[in-house]
């Protein structure tokens, strides 16, 4: 007795489902493309970072006056 499986109709089966006209970017990168605010993934890119960027100051100011 053998098994046999079919495992292109399982990995159709747990990939998402795409709808025309949406984007495949998930997260933040998708919501600025969803609403307008950039094109495409490399016009996040930037914005991403500086979000990063401003977190990473807001941490060290924190860190700065309430622990030292």
């Amino acid at each position: 007795m053998s098994i046999e499986f079919d495992t292109d109709q399982q990995a159709r089966q747990f990939t998402s489902r795409q709808f025309p006209g949406q984007s495949r970017e998930s997260g933040i990168a998708g919501w600025l493309i969803r609403r307008g605010i950039v094109k495409d993934d490399a016009g996040a890119k930037p914005i991403l970072i500086a979000i990063v960027v401003i977190n990473f100051a807001i941490a060290a100011s924190v860190i700065y006056f309430f622990v030292f």
